[in-house]
């Protein structure tokens, strides 16, 4: 996120990381980094560096429907990461620090929770597509090693529900798409975007349950996912490729992982299914990628019909909007 919640209090945040990891801060910088959390650098008074991560349990509705849910299905996972390092010996697995009572996660209130990493000093990559063949490669042997390593976290880690974050939202703007939005300044302008599209947005929704139903068997046989893959949750530091963000990980179809890394061509699938003996469902990497971008779709729809202000983050959304849904012929073709 490029900007700090609101709603929460700078010396709140430290006198969680004081009480709950003995941090004290000499200093903490806020990071403008990522789409789905708040981060901030911490430097404690010895002078060591931290990782901050913050997240909203409103933001996560693909997880749980109360805070309480998300609050467990968020811990669930941070534990299921730091097994997979410290049990399942999976040394890319960049997991969060626990804190002095042996929890990875606390509540800072009754809305956001707090988890500490290891502060790295390496190379990101942008978000998007793989840029090349080789960190493609290794994206996918890296997975390949995490799919093989379930048996390991099989009984704790949580399990992926196939919905997409503000489908409460799209559902009622399709219910009556005319009726005018004013949570805030950009919701005249992104209802009436969106408005002639409604019908098209309808038949996609439609599509996605469509696939879903369809593929259920396909989708039975699960692993152990990270859930978003992509070339920005890659870090090199001192020669090694390691993956952050485990927010997301969780039991689920291989597909969910591959659907990322796999170019639109499927480049990518054989090399996957060599390295895990396990054959892919073209459908169900469908499915996943739909899954995406719907839930790109209903994220700035819940975003705008709702109170929101001018942000750097609300600007991003707006911006993206318009090529996103220029992506919806591409889809529904696909679909038919």
């Amino acid at each position: 996120m490029r900007s700090p919640p609101v709603d929460l209090v700078p010396e709140r945040l430290a006198r969680a990381l004081a009480e709950g990891w003995h941090h004290r801060a000499a200093s903490m910088e806020y990071v403008p980094e990522g789409g789905g959390s708040h981060h901030w650098k911490l430097t404690g008074d010895d002078g060591r560096p931290h990782f901050v991560t913050v997240d909203d349990l409103d933001d996560k509705d693909w997880m749980g429907d109360t805070r309480r849910a998300v609050f467990e299905g968020l811990g669930a996972a941070l534990d299921t990461a730091a097994a997979l390092r410290s049990e399942a010996g999976l040394e890319f697995v960049v997991a969060p620090v626990p804190a002095r009572d042996g929890e990875l996660l606390r509540r800072l209130d009754d809305r956001y929770a707090v988890a500490v990493f290891p502060f790295l000093a390496g190379r990101s990559h942008p978000f998007g597509p793989y840029p090349d063949a080789r960190l493609r490669g290794l994206a996918l042997d890296m997975i390949a090693v995490l799919h093989r390593s379930t048996p390991a976290v099989r009984g704790r880690a949580p399990r992926h529900a196939l919905r997409f974050t503000g489908r409460g939202d799209l559902a009622a703007f399709l219910l009556d798409p005319g009726q005018p939005w004013d949570g805030g300044p950009f919701s005249d302008a992104v209802r009436r975007l969106l408005a002639p599209r409604s019908a098209d947005l309808a038949q996609l929704v439609t599509g996605f349950d469509r696939l879903a139903d369809i593929t259920a068997t396909a989708r039975s046989d699960l692993v152990i996912t990270h859930g978003e893959p992509h070339p920005a949750n890659l870090m090199s530091v001192d020669g090694r490729l390691l993956l952050i963000d485990w927010d997301t990980t969780a039991l689920a179809p291989p597909e969910r992982d591959v659907a990322l890394i796999a170019t639109t061509g499927n480049e990518g699938v054989d090399r996957y299914q060599e390295a895990t003996g396990r054959e892919l469902e073209p459908a169900v990497i469908t499915l996943y990628r739909l899954r995406w971008y719907l839930d790109d779709l209903a994220s700035a729809i819940r975003l705008f019909r709702n109170r929101h202000r001018d942000t750097p983050d609300t600007r991003r959304w707006r911006a993206d909007l318009a090529p996103l849904l220029r992506e919806l012929p591409t889809w529904l073709d696909l679909l038919d």
